[in-house]
């Protein structure tokens, strides 16, 4: 379920789709069908096409919304603490860690635990 890299785990979550969306303080919660669970403490990019392409339309946070329902086309985690998780409906959301308070999970029960918090990454399965 996770194919891991020199600078990246791919995480094995093709098709499962979004249930619910949470928008508390200065974060983001995204909960998947398969009990999966993203929450981030801090800026999210949300994006309609991939964020470093031309012409690529960020959104406010507060669309988040509209992945409710979407499947999950691609998920990585790096090793540098970012996270790409790519759905459907041609929307992107990036999470960099590029400030050290930053904090993201990425949790699916009887499986695998990806985190970043305060410079320090680690994958358990």
């Amino acid at each position: 379920m996770i194919e891991e890299h020199d600078d990246r785990w791919v995480i094995g979550l093709l098709g499962t789709a979004v249930v619910a969306v949470d928008l508390p303080q200065g974060g983001l919660t995204v909960a998947l069908a398969d009990g999966t669970v993203l929450t981030v403490s801090g800026p999210v990019l949300l994006t309609d096409g991939p964020a470093s392409a031309p012409g690529a339309v960020p959104l406010p946070l507060g669309e988040a919304h509209l992945l409710i329902g979407a499947t999950v086309r691609s998920a990585v985690a790096f090793k540098n603490g970012s996270l790409r998780l790519v759905f459907g409906t041609g929307h992107h959301l990036n999470v960099r860690a590029t400030e050290p308070a930053r904090r993201i999970r990425l949790w699916k029960p009887r499986a695998y635990c990806w985190s970043w918090d305060q410079g320090t990454g680690t994958m358990r399965a």
